[in-house]
């Protein structure tokens, strides 16, 4: 049997000494950092790509105040991250807005799919974010199944 080994020895609001690079950081702080953001953030490649720019941000080289653990800065990054990401995700899906088309009725169905199972949304919700027919939703949900059944 495993044992756990604390990551801030005892030592709480205490600075943990940084690794050099960002790439030690993400080895020690990458799974904690991908936990938070899953959580605001329910798709995996989204997710992935928050990840990342949490590595990849000037925030994370800025000097914290010596009350606040690496964890606890990286955990603040990831979290202002996927909830910056979340609102541009919604604001992209809002009727009217720029950037992303839903009218292709080849993407819809998977759409409107990862609308319902991975960010939780129901039938009601999604329709009114496409202004679509609740019946039209159900239709394209059940359109997507289909694609997955045996022949």
């Amino acid at each position: 049997m495993s044992t756990i080994k604390r990551i801030d020895n005892g030592q709480y609001g205490q600075q943990i000494s940084r690794p050099a690079n960002q790439l030690g950081l993400y080895d020690a702080y990458g799974s904690i950092a991908y936990g938070v953001i899953l959580q605001i953030l329910p798709q995996p490649n989204l997710a992935q790509q928050v990840l990342v720019e949490v590595f990849a941000s000037p925030e994370l080289a800025a000097k914290t105040p010596p009350v606040v653990s690496m964890a606890v800065h990286i955990i603040r990054i990831a979290r202002a991250k996927a909830l910056a990401a979340r609102e541009k995700l919604t604001v992209t899906l809002t009727p009217g807005a720029a950037g992303r088309s839903v009218t292709a009725a080849a993407d819809l169905p998977k759409l409107i799919f990862e609308l319902s199972f991975c960010e939780g949304c129901t039938p009601e919700q999604i329709a009114e974010r496409l202004q679509m027919d609740r019946t039209d939703v159900l239709t394209a949900m059940h359109s997507y199944f289909k694609t997955f059944r045996p022949s």
